[in-house]
């Protein structure tokens, strides 16, 4: 069972901040959308950390071996605006539950702080990064296929490893979201939203 017991609060008395973390092509989309779903009637709000980016100019570069060019890197800490995400966790909304959802949602103690359950989405990394080119080729974004491909080797693996997954220990719930796993994630979804919803009825 999740502790969110209002012992437990560090942010925002009344709302539930919830941080769903995990590499990219994990499924947290996916899953944050699941969580609203079996939080209803309540009202949720989910927030992209995507939106938190710099800008192009401003992002870390990485070096890459295809093109010997340096290219904008969207997988370390210091590719996001830190201070304006923490303004953001911190803010009081309308919302009975926010839940955050970035890929280094739990990368940054300054964010820990604010989050009242902090989930991690663990896949494979080769599932993920199939998931991950497979999507991007259906939005026609990042390139052809072999572009793709080195961007997942020479950027998004290394970023993976070195940040996001170690990230992982700070999680109050690692769900689990493979084919062979879903219905553990789906137990798991219910068994959080019953949590929430518990606590919620307590105020």
């Amino acid at each position: 069972m999740i502790d969110i017991s209002p012992n437990r609060r560090q942010a925002i008395p009344g709302q539930v901040t919830m941080a769903i973390a995990g590499g990219s092509g994990s499924g947290k989309s996916t899953i944050a959308v699941a969580i609203a779903e079996g939080l209803q009637p309540l009202r949720v709000e989910v927030v992209g950390l995507d939106r938190f980016f710099k800008e192009r100019a401003d992002l870390p570069r990485y070096f890459s071996k295809q093109d010997n060019e340096y290219h904008a890197d969207y997988n370390r800490p210091d590719s996001l605006r830190v201070d304006d995400m923490v303004v953001a966790c911190s803010k009081p909304t309308e919302a009975d539950v926010v839940i955050f959802d970035g890929h280094m949602a739990l990368c940054y103690p300054r964010m820990r702080r604010l989050f009242d359950v902090s989930c991690f989405v663990e896949v494979e990394i080769e599932e993920m990064l199939v998931r991950r080119t497979e999507r991007n080729l259906g939005a026609n974004y990042g390139g052809d296929r072999e572009t793709i491909l080195h961007y997942n080797r020479e950027c998004v693996v290394p970023g993976y490893e070195r940040y996001i997954l170690p990230s992982k220990k700070h999680a109050d719930i690692v769900i689990p979201n493979t084919c062979s796993s879903l219905a553990a994630r789906d137990e798991m979804i219910a068994t959080l939203c019953q949590g929430i919803r518990r606590d919620r009825t307590k105020r």
